[in-house]
């Protein structure tokens, strides 16, 4: 991509966040406001962008390669559970230091399209994962596997989001890995 093309589109992202920082709800923010805080023309904005979703889509797909991109990091370079506690780590960073955009997937219309696409993400790693043991797991415990556990981890970011980043992002994974592994406990009791 030419790097014009790149700084403008750039600013129209950072512009678009900062607004939705303030008023909070994306239906608020015209694309004259946009124009205006990234300093372009309404043109610019339409050569680029059909509109504000578009605008979240182009922002939900880059943000779902950023966190595919953690998973299979993690995946490859460190299997297991010092892997996955990286991972979740990272991915919590990741979420911390983007908050604006991590409350407008969350918390916007577009937000069942981001969760599709980690599920989608999840479900991949965990076909990997699950074929390179040779385990013999069916598809649909894969599919199961990989809903049961998005979801969970979703309900918790989203939680951590709702309060506002209560906890640092090394807390939240601690925390979220302890609940795990006590959840997985209480089914080997005796």
């Amino acid at each position: 991509m030419d790097r014009r093309i790149r700084k403008t589109k750039q600013a129209i992202v950072t512009a678009f966040l900062e607004l939705l920082d303030e008023k909070k709800d994306i239906d608020k923010i015209s694309i004259t406001d946009i124009t205006k805080r990234a300093d372009i023309s309404r043109s610019t904005f339409y050569f680029h962008y059909n509109g504000t979703y578009e605008l979240v889509d182009e922002i939900s797909d880059s943000f779902s390669k950023e966190i595919f991109d953690i998973i299979m990091k993690a995946h490859t370079d460190m299997p297991g559970e010092e892997g996955y506690l990286y991972m979740y780590n990272e991915i919590l960073a990741f979420l911390y230091e983007n908050k604006t955009t991590t409350k407008l997937l969350l918390m916007s219309p577009k937000e069942a399209d981001m969760t599709k696409k980690i599920t989608d993400d999840i479900y991949k790693l965990l076909t990997v994962y699950y074929l390179s043991k040779r385990q013999p797991v069916s598809k649909e415990v894969l599919n199961v596997a990989a809903l049961f556990s998005t979801y969970a981890i979703l309900a918790v970011i989203r939680d951590w989001v709702d309060t506002d980043f209560k906890h640092t992002p090394q807390e939240m994974a601690d925390l979220t890995f302890q609940a795990v592994k006590t959840a997985i406990g209480f089914f080997h009791e005796q």
